[in-house]
């Protein structure tokens, strides 16, 4: 059972009014895994730096069910989405390392924004990284009655016409935006030839393009594949490895020359203020070893337009550092472009 209470509260950070919603997840199940003493177990907080309904939200939710299934006691989530995810990061940052507050990570607030804002930001180097959870692509669409037909024709329609075409994104420095201009850069195109508009979720992402709000975007694989199969949207591209078995006959970006977009993708990471014990490491780790066996996971999982990764990532924060450094050489790029 999941009950939300909705708080406003002012974050102690510059970041002025913010919307937590706070779920307090009771796990029936055996003994709890985490506990503060033999009968008093003290939740597990588990802060999620985006608003429920999108992929954070569905990757936390997956992961708390099955940790349930485990026998980890309680689960606090609470959503806190002040200054896109680093009021959460940095929350979770300052919190006492005994593996009862983690951060529900994402590519976005872990090493997009540091990138962008690293003198706000948490890097990815701050944490004590548990595990990568999932991953999922990202797919470049238009509307089922667009002209446009091919990436190709995409790129040539915003360079025949700049400033024309506009595209939609979760917000500015998000992982939809930082694609799209770096499919522009790719496509030797100014970084103005596009004009974004920017929305709060990847939802929201979706269905401005299914309305006609914008003319195309590069969104989370969750959000596109329902809209794609049942013909409201034309998959262009996918930054998948290979071909997705949602949609068989979508290129990937390595199929169309553009390889290097092949490393845009969602992911969720779990992780924990750094300086957490071998102790609390471990038994997370053993906890997040019977989550990864877990059917009903790895179908939660697949729900999510996403692929299993807490055992296809033995060293997750090499995964991090990798993608952090990635993100770091990609904004300097995008920064010093005219």
């Amino acid at each position: 059972m999941i009950d939300f209470v909705v708080v406003k509260t002012r974050s102690r950070v510059r970041s002025g009014w913010g919307t937590v919603l706070v779920a307090m997840v009771g796990l029936l199940a055996g003994g709890p895994v985490f506990a503060s003493g033999p009968t008093s177990p003290a939740p597990v907080r588990l802060f999620v730096p985006f608003m429920a309904g999108g992929e954070a939200d569905g990757s936390a939710r997956n992961l708390v069910r099955s940790a349930a299934r485990a026998g980890a006691g309680t689960f606090e989530i609470t959503y806190l989405t002040a200054e896109s995810g680093a009021a959460a990061a940095r929350t979770v940052g300052l919190a006492v390392p005994d593996g009862h507050t983690l951060l529900l990570g994402r590519v976005g607030n872990v090493a997009i924004l540091p990138a962008l804002s690293p003198r706000t930001a948490v890097p990815a180097s701050g944490f004590t990284v548990l595990a990568v959870l999932d991953q999922a692509p990202l797919i470049c669409a238009v509307r089922s009655g667009s002209p446009i037909g091919s990436m190709q024709e995409l790129l040539a329609a915003i360079a025949a016409a700049p400033g024309r075409l506009r595209y939609s994104t979760a917000g500015a420095g998000t992982l939809q935006h930082v694609a799209v201009r770096y499919l522009l850069a790719l496509g030797g195109l100014a970084d103005d030839a596009a004009r974004p508009l920017h929305f709060g979720q990847g939802s929201q992402v979706t269905q401005a393009l299914i309305q006609g709000e914008v003319d195309f975007s590069c969104n989370n694989a969750r959000s596109i594949v329902p809209a794609v199969q049942s013909g409201a949207l034309r998959g262009l591209m996918t930054t998948a490895q290979g071909r997705l078995r949602s949609l068989p006959r979508l290129r990937n970006a390595a199929e169309l020359g553009l390889g290097d977009m092949q490393q845009l993708q969602g992911w969720s990471a779990l992780l924990g203020p750094a300086g957490m014990s071998a102790q609390a490491v471990g038994r997370w780790r053993d906890l997040l070893d019977q989550v990864a066996a877990d059917p009903e996971w790895q179908a939660g999982t697949e729900a999510l337009a996403a692929s299993a990764r807490i055992r296809a990532t033995p060293d997750p924060a090499q995964f991090l550092r990798q993608q952090a450094q990635f993100y770091e050489r990609l904004v300097a790029t995008l920064e010093a472009r005219p």
